[in-house]
């Protein structure tokens, strides 16, 4: 069986029985919401990715290899053939062309000779565009001058029982600086002391919006591969993830698709495990902590290189994903 799809129907069954209807104002239809919940998968339970609903691998993997390399224009993300950036892009890009510059960039000429935005079929099919200062640069390089992961990575190193080891990306001199502000907003390794007198650690993240049905599981997989991600840099055992989560909701298109998945066999597949491919990078970042080879590691990485063992899963519920009417 596997235990995330125990505890992610759990939290379904009690957005749907307890949850207060409201109108969301920024993307202009009815929430259903619970204001916290605190989700906990240990690894011992195998890797944290859904079965109840297909879960969008490759698009996880992407999306997290794009924020550790420091990315904030989704043409890596399209080259990839991940596409779930591309509405917040184009919201960014209509943001900033919304009338005529002097030089007219990123604006398409009329048979009259004015100019016009592109549309979004039109945008898209270019395949790049900035989001603004997203995750990626927050991770990478907080307010201009601060990698934190390479900080994290080093610090984890130098004593994996700090109580500093965090990553935020809630900044708020940049929150209306990028096309969607940050929901998951933070994390930190916590280290435990293991009996065999070595240590592990647990990674808990805080997320101040949580899209239960689209943007959790996707979640939830994410921290799990980070975690693994960092136990295969650092060496120190990865035991759990945590994440601490505010205004739990439903969308007003999800109802719906919610029931169907809890009328869904939550024990039918066993949890998947995680595999990290070897590469020729991976040896000298694990025993020089080296930042250049950690940036050439973490550039060289390819979605093939993280692979779900044995995972298997129900067929996939499709729901249209809500972008912010404006930002």
């Amino acid at each position: 069986m596997s235990k995330i799809d125990v505890t992610y129907q759990e939290l379904c069954s009690l957005i749907l029985s307890e949850g207060k209807e409201y109108e969301n104002k920024n993307r202009g239809v009815k929430r259903l919401q619970i204001p916290s919940y605190t989700l906990r998968h240990s690894f011992a339970d195998g890797f944290p990715a859904l079965s109840n609903k297909k879960l969008y691998w490759e698009g996880v993997v992407g999306e997290l290899i794009w924020f550790l390399r420091g990315d904030n224009d989704v043409k890596w993300l399209n080259e990839n053939g991940i596409k779930i950036w591309n509405k917040d892009a184009y919201n960014w890009y209509v943001k900033h062309h919304s009338h005529n510059g002097p030089d007219n960039t990123g604006l398409v000429e009329n048979p009259d000779g004015s100019f016009r935005m592109l549309t979004f079929p039109e945008f898209s099919k270019i395949g790049q565009g900035s989001v603004g200062q997203n995750y990626s640069v927050q991770w990478r390089n907080f307010n201009g001058k601060t990698d934190q992961i390479d900080d994290l990575i080093t610090n984890m190193r130098k004593d994996i029982m700090s109580s500093r080891l965090k990553v935020n990306a809630w900044n708020p001199s940049e929150i209306f600086e990028t096309a969607l502000p940050p929901c998951h907003s933070e994390f930190q390794v916590i280290g435990v002391p293991l009996e065999d007198g070595t240590f592990g650690f647990e990674l808990h993240w805080n997320q101040r919006s949580v899209d239960v049905f689209l943007g959790l599981p996707f979640n939830i997989a994410s921290y799990g591969l980070l975690a693994k991600i960092l136990e295969y840099i650092t060496g120190y055992k990865a035991l759990a993830i945590e994440g601490t989560l505010k205004c739990v909701h439903f969308y007003d298109n999800q109802y719906e698709a919610a029931k169907e998945l809890l009328s869904r066999d939550p024990n039918r597949f066993p949890a998947p495990e995680l595999e990290i491919k070897e590469n020729e990078f991976s040896m000298f970042v694990k025993l020089t902590g080296n930042k250049k080879g950690i940036d050439i590691l973490f550039n060289a990485w390819e979605i093939k290189d993280f692979q779900l063992k044995n995972y298997q899963s129900y067929d996939n519920i499709k729901v249209e994903m809500l972008a912010p009417k404006k930002l």
